[in-house]
Parts: structure tokens; sequence; C-alpha cells
């Protein structure tokens, strides 16, 4: 099995440590059978380790970062789908220098692998599967202000498929760009939750709750396991990110990776 980790990076808050790190990582927990590659979209490759296929963002208006990333009229009050970038990796069977083929797994620079990806790569070859946040409470979700501000419930920082399964993605944003950034303002995580999840084309399938957790949430709601700031030695994932909350709740993490002190996810992070 061919295996293309991809990730992206644009800006300052990522830097080069993120993505080389990640590489190590990912390839550290890809079995040594499998043909493994590395992608990165970037504006920046400085630092990045040889062995990391570089894809300078292609440059198209509105979704390149120069277009709109830090420009005074980017945010007109609302976040306009600040990781717009992000919607390149879906064609990457074709950005990709060598027009690769098989199986694509994207990862967020605020990802920590903790085992063996196989599972993540093979739960389901049929179609293409992401994270879901199984850490929120279901109920803000079925309300009326969830959906009239297309709350996001599915999670970006894993997201897999094979060959061209996601270029539907690619090309609708192509086509709707600017519609897609006034109308899921908060994130690609939104757009996604409702152009190709469950009220949309149901692209996506999910990984169970079992695989991934979020060092600042927890793993599961409906399991009752939202400790935060603990290891999990079993997931495949430990992610970062910090969910929107209908409520203020001070028990809920703010750690980043950066600032992270535990020396079991330590161990990993390298």
């Amino acid at each position: 099995m061919r295996v293309n980790v991809v990730c992206s990076k644009w800006g300052e808050k990522y830097g080069p440590h993120f993505v080389n790190r990640l590489y190590s990582m990912s390839k550290r927990n890809t079995p040594s059978t499998m043909d493994f590659h590395f992608y990165c979209y970037t504006d920046n490759d400085k630092g990045l380790l040889p062995d990391i296929k570089v894809i300078p963002f292609p440059d198209i208006p509105t979704i390149h970062p120069k277009y709109w990333f830090g420009a005074d009229e980017f945010k007109y009050g609302m976040a306009r789908c600040w990781d717009r970038p992000k919607t390149f990796v879906f064609n990457t069977h074709n950005f990709g220098p060598d027009k690769p083929t098989g199986r694509f797994i994207f990862f967020d620079l605020d990802v920590i692998i903790q085992n063996d990806i196989t599972p993540l790569l093979t739960y389901n070859t049929e179609q293409p599967t992401k994270m879901r946040s199984w850490w929120q409470d279901p109920k803000p979700m079925q309300t009326r202000q969830f959906k009239l501000a297309h709350g996001a419930y599915t999670n970006g920082s894993c997201q897999v498929w094979s060959d061209d399964q996601c270029e539907p993605i690619w090309e609708d944003v192509l086509e709707n760009q600017e519609k897609i950034w006034f109308t899921y303002t908060d994130g690609t995580d939104n757009y996604h939750s409702w152009r190709w999840g469950e009220y949309g084309a149901k692209l996506w399938d999910y990984f169970p709750s079992h695989m991934a957790y979020s060092y600042n949430r927890g793993r599961s709601w409906d399991e009752d396991d939202l400790n935060v700031g603990i290891y999990r030695p079993n997931c495949i994932l430990c992610v970062f990110n910090i969910d929107l909350l209908p409520f203020e709740d001070e028990s809920r993490g703010h750690t980043k990776q950066d600032d992270l002190a535990d020396p079991q996810l330590l161990e990993h992070w390298r």
C-alpha cells in the first residue's frame, strides 16, 4: 500500500519543527512494508527536512494565503473560513509533483501520533473518513442556533481517503468558494460538517471515539471520558484543538503543544 501523508503550513503560528516532527511521527508509526511519502503544502519551506516533498500553495486567488491571510479586510467582523488553504489537499493527486495515488492521510500540525496508523488507513477504504468531535455535548448540536450558525461537529485533524475520492470537495470549492467562505465563516470543519456530512452529501464516514482524543476536551461525551490534560496510551492520536463551547467551563483545557509538559506525550512528539 502506498501511503501519502499530507499537511499544510502557512504564516508563522507553526514553525518548521511542527512539520518535521509530524513527518518523524508519521514515518515511525507507518509499517515499513508500506510505501511511505510525506507532502507539505506551504508558502515557506525553510527549515523543512529534505525528505519532505514540498508543494507550494497553487496560486489561486482567495485560496492561496497571500490573497487574504493577514489582510485588513479579511475578517469583516468574522473569521471567513480562516483555514481555507487546507482545501488544496483534496486535489493532491494532481498537485503533488509525482501525481501520487493510493491512500492519503491528512494531519493537522497540532497532532501527536501515539501508535501505528494502520487502523486509520484501513478503517474504511470505500469512503473518505475523518475524525468527529465525540467529546462534544450532542444536545447543543440539535438546537436551531447551532444549525443556523453551521456549527462544526466534525474534526479535520485527521482525514483519510483514496486516490480521487475527495476531488468533489475540491471541485465544489473552486466553483463556489466565495459562497463557502461567507457561509462557513468559522472554518473548514463547519463546511465539511454541513456540505459533506450528515446534513449534506454524506461523503464522510467517521472514526470511532476510541481512536483519538483531545488533550483539552477529553475523548467521549457518551462514555463520560472527559478528563482533560491526561495521556490516553491506547488511542492513536492526541489533538490539541480547543472547540468553541456553548458555555464557559473553566475545567476544560487550553494547553498548546509548545507548552506541553507531559513526558509521556513528549516522548511521542519528536
